[in-house]
């Protein structure tokens, strides 16, 4: 890359290797290059804490107050480059669904997001009809529960549910360690995964809103 104050090459950093000014960021490079770490699943999060510290000292706005309008922007677009791969990274649930979709497996968001007509040879993964009676059952006996007041049945509730999420992710965890992966096993264990997530994130909502509260 050849850097836009010096002129001369930039060096593969986020600092001109020559001038030392900020360049603006690859646009092809995954969120695991950003951090100069390897595509896997098992990583490093004290080691991924430390390069994102380090990286955002580098970036902070205040050291690009009185810059170069183009030193700016580059500090700014690598900003948000870095957070959206530091927020997708740091946790296993949203960095399994991005190594998949890296392969062209969604799961995430992102496999309900494609607009009307638009072109996407991504493969999206279905979803197991047992599943999702499985997890309406456990929605209605939920809010069975919350109506009477039952705080032990909610709690027995949401302990199983976070067991079986435990347990999906510990699978997905040892599928992507093997040595020739089974992506779409891995797949099927993520959309189980991110449907137990879900029914989690709910009955906390709930909890916090203070619904079903005994009188």
């Amino acid at each position: 890359m050849i850097c836009w104050s010096c002129e001369k090459n930039a060096g593969d950093g986020m600092l001109c290797a020559g001038c030392g000014a900020v360049q603006p960021p690859d646009r092809t490079a995954d969120h695991f290059r950003v951090f100069g770490l390897p595509r896997k699943f098992d990583i490093d999060l004290a080691d991924l804490e430390r390069r994102y510290k380090e990286m955002t000292k580098v970036l902070h706005p205040d050291r690009f107050a009185r810059a170069d309008g183009r030193a700016r922007r580059a500090s700014l677009e690598r900003s948000v480059q870095l957070n959206l791969a530091w927020s997708t990274l740091s946790e296993p649930v949203p960095r399994a669904e991005y190594l998949l979709s890296l392969q062209g497996i969604e799961v995430g968001e992102s496999a309900s997001s494609k607009k009307s007509g638009e072109v996407d040879n991504r493969a999206t993964q279905p979803v197991d009809t047992a599943l999702l009676i499985e997890v309406m059952d456990l929605r209605e006996a939920l809010a069975e529960a919350r109506s009477r007041g039952d705080r032990a049945k909610v709690a027995s509730l949401v302990a199983d549910v976070q067991a079986h999420h435990d347990k999906e992710m510990a699978e997905v965890a040892a599928g992507f360690a093997a040595a020739k992966p089974d992506l779409a096993a891995i797949a099927a264990r993520m959309v189980a995964a991110r449907y137990y997530r879900r029914f989690l994130e709910e009955a906390e909502a709930d909890r916090e809103s203070g619904q079903g509260t005994a009188k």
